[in-house]
């Protein structure tokens, strides 16, 4: 989120010099979507390639020795780093770290936020795909990690989150984790920041059948929304403005058809 930010930040001082992305490319000798990659965020910039950029695009000495800070945020590994999370996980959990609000959509699965550490690692156990112990170990514990912005004093994370009833199900047929799972999510479900909707068997058929999604929104000025897909083998950051929308739509499509918040503390209550 830093180098999207930073990004950003040179993007808007280019344009604003009236210069091409060619011709900061010539100006550091590299290729043109090198400039590109470092504009959004796909790449990070070493300092002497940043104070070259600033000086071509006429920036303030404010404004060097702000991005400059904000170069040496972007380089710093995130807490996540020591996990062992997959490549394909870890710029999710970041961009996570940064949200102010998280939408999410679950047709199978107990949302990770609110998971407990049982009902988690019996998910790792039962993947094929996960290599070792240790890794479970890890990945179990950055799920936890990741849930104290749920709880956090200054900044508690606003998580709205609509569950198919087949994932209570799914839970209710396993007797060791049920109850503290179900009752974990009872008790988050009554927390200010946190709403969840049951999507019950009657709705019927919905807009989203194919599959779950998340939708993360940031503090104005730091980014864009963007949104989260999860699948088998993997899973992917959703950058594109039409798709992002298409998810936020989608997402209001859901709630419309699932029960509304107090109703579905009433329904968890009653299967707990």
């Amino acid at each position: 989120m830093r180098r999207k930010q930073l990004g950003a930040e040179l993007r808007k001082l280019r344009r604003d010099a009236d210069l091409t992305m060619e011709h900061a490319a010539a100006v550091l000798d590299c290729a043109r979507s090198r400039i590109g990659h470092i504009e959004n965020g796909r790449n990070s910039i070493r300092k002497p390639e940043l104070q070259v950029l600033l000086d071509l695009y006429g920036a303030s000495d404010e404004e060097h020795e702000a991005l400059e800070e904000l170069r040496k945020e972007a380089s710093k590994r995130g807490w996540w780093a020591t996990y062992r999370l997959p490549s394909w996980l870890q710029p999710y959990v970041g961009l996570e770290s940064d949200a102010v609000t998280l939408r999410s959509f679950e047709s199978e699965l107990i949302p990770g936020l609110l998971q407990t550490e049982e009902y988690s690692r019996r998910l790792h156990e039962v993947a094929p795909h996960v290599p070792r112990p240790e890794d479970i170990d890890k990945h179990v514990a950055a799920r936890m990690h990741r849930q104290a912005r749920l709880t956090d004093d200054e900044a508690p994370l606003e998580f709205s989150t609509i569950v198919s009833e087949a994932a209570f199900r799914r839970t209710l047929a396993d007797a060791q984790i049920r109850p503290a799972q179900l009752a974990r999510v009872v008790e988050l479900a009554q927390r200010p920041n946190i709403t969840v909707h049951v999507l019950p068997y009657a709705a019927g058929l919905h807009p989203s059948m194919s599959g779950s999604f998340t939708v993360l929104t940031f503090d104005i000025g730091v980014a864009e929304p963007v949104g989260y897909q999860e699948y088998a083998v993997g899973g992917h950051v959703v950058e594109d403005h039409t798709a992002v929308q298409w998810l936020i739509e989608l997402w209001e499509l859901l709630r419309r058809q699932a029960l509304g918040a107090d109703e579905s503390l009433r329904w968890l209550s009653e299967l707990l």
